[in-house]
């Protein structure tokens, strides 16, 4: 069974993580004998890895798979199912059988574009959160049938929810080499950009932190992609906003460039970095937010959106009910920024959260003044994750939801084609 992904498979970005994330799961089923192709896309203006990783090296490999048999094929492919990663508005149905696994959108709803593409070969969509299904679920659009008859639009998908799965390192991982002067810091992780509010972030931190110079913001940021160009923009962006702080005792730091996912890992690791930090406007699920949660650290975020999910756990041992473990930041929801508003993605009349200032900077606070108890529910919902999150619980999900039942071998065949194949190997 020919199987075609399409996906930013090689980017460092959110969606970079998701592809690989699907194209692992459907190598982790070789008893469905699929024959895949990687066709890799672009995401934005982010970079793309460089480490020559196994992984890398099975994808690239895949996709000189899908190189060859477009030659073969002379570029007029067949394939069984087609698997399409990022935004429904770029999707264009290749197989009988075709899925989205998108993020969602960050707001309140998708745009229509969205959602009419699920009148147009999407035969299911897969996502990371009940919020980024929600997202699909809210809106109505006024639409016209193949007749011209006015109808409404309505999401004309099933939608299935799996999450990403926690991450195992070892101890001889890269590792970061870094140190901090100060021995309390915040993190943030983020690319820039209006979503984020990491100006906002900045600015809130120095303000609370001011005349405290024990107390650090790490900040792993970049604008696009990870060049000396960026890194220099970025630290001057950064720069400006201090300058407008004004006098400060508190530290602020950049980190910028290509890391290794190990080395990336190491940082909530560090035992200087005491809590993660974000005030975003809104997440289809966040990964960083989520590896600062698996990873035992405190998180202060904004109390909406896809990080919900994840953030939640038993309180008290043996309870029945589930508590949001993490500092919790009030908000209000708004309409989006104008600057925020893009084509076919972020709609101008969806809204997100703006956090509360006040709420933000008290959060902050109450981590660094009781950080023991802050620890302690960090520990619980670090427990909570690895039971729930674990990498063969979701890549056991996300293949279940990418191949239906009717492409897959039943037990006989999977037998039939398991002692051939040893035929052939003898």
């Amino acid at each position: 069974m020919k199987v075609l992904l399409e996906a930013p498979i090689l980017t460092n970005s959110g969606y970079g993580e998701h592809s690989r994330l699907v194209f692992t799961s459907l190598l982790a089923r070789p008893e469905w004998n699929l024959d895949i192709y990687v066709n890799p896309l672009e995401w934005g203006n982010t970079s793309w890895m460089t480490t020559d990783s196994e992984i890398k090296k099975s994808i690239d490999s895949h996709i000189l798979k899908q190189a060859l048999y477009m030659q073969k094929s002379k570029n007029n492919p067949e394939y069984d199912i087609h698997i399409h990663v990022g935004i429904p508005s770029e999707f264009q149905k290749k197989a009988p059988f075709s899925v989205c696994v998108t993020a969602g959108i960050e707001s309140t709803k998708v745009s229509p574009e969205w959602i009419l593409k699920t009148y147009q070969g999407i035969d299911k969509i897969i996502v990371p959160s009940e919020h980024a299904k929600q997202s699909f679920l809210n809106p109505t659009y006024q639409g016209q049938d193949q007749s011209g008859k006015e109808m409404e639009l309505v999401c004309n998908s099933p939608i299935e929810v799996v999450p990403y799965p926690v991450k195992i390192f070892s101890d001889k991982s890269e590792k970061l080499n870094i140190d901090f002067e100060t021995s309390f810091n915040f993190l943030m992780v983020a690319m820039w950009g209006v979503r984020k509010n990491l100006e906002k972030s900045i600015r809130w931190f120095v303000e609370k932190f001011r005349t405290n110079d024990d107390v650090g913001l790490i900040v792993k940021t970049s604008m696009s992609k990870n060049s000396i160009l960026d890194r220099r923009r970025t630290k001057d962006t950064i720069q400006r906003i201090l300058n407008k702080c004004g006098k400060r005792q508190c530290k602020v730091y950049l980190l910028h460039g290509n890391l290794s996912e190990s080395e990336i890992h190491s940082i909530y690791e560090h035992e200087k970095i005491k809590a993660f930090i974000s005030a975003t406007h809104g997440e289809g699920y966040g990964l960083p937010i989520f590896e600062a949660a698996y990873s035992g650290v405190p998180v202060v975020a904004t109390d909406w959106s896809g990080h919900l999910d994840f953030l939640v756990g038993e309180e008290k041992e043996g309870s029945s009910k589930n508590s949001k473990l993490f500092a919790k930041v009030d908000y209000r929801l708004a309409p989006i920024q104008k600057e925020a508003v893009w084509d076919t993605i972020l709609v101008g009349d969806s809204q997100w959260a703006y956090p509360i200032e006040n709420s933000f900077k008290n959060e902050m606070q109450n981590v660094y003044k009781n950080y023991d108890y802050h620890l302690k529910r960090a520990k619980k919902l670090q427990n909570t994750i690895f039971n729930t999150h674990s990498q063969e619980n979701i890549s056991k999900a996300m293949s279940d939801a990418l191949i239906p039942d009717r492409f897959r071998p039943n037990s006989e065949t999977a037998q039939w084609i398991s002692e051939l194949e040893e035929m052939v190997n003898a």
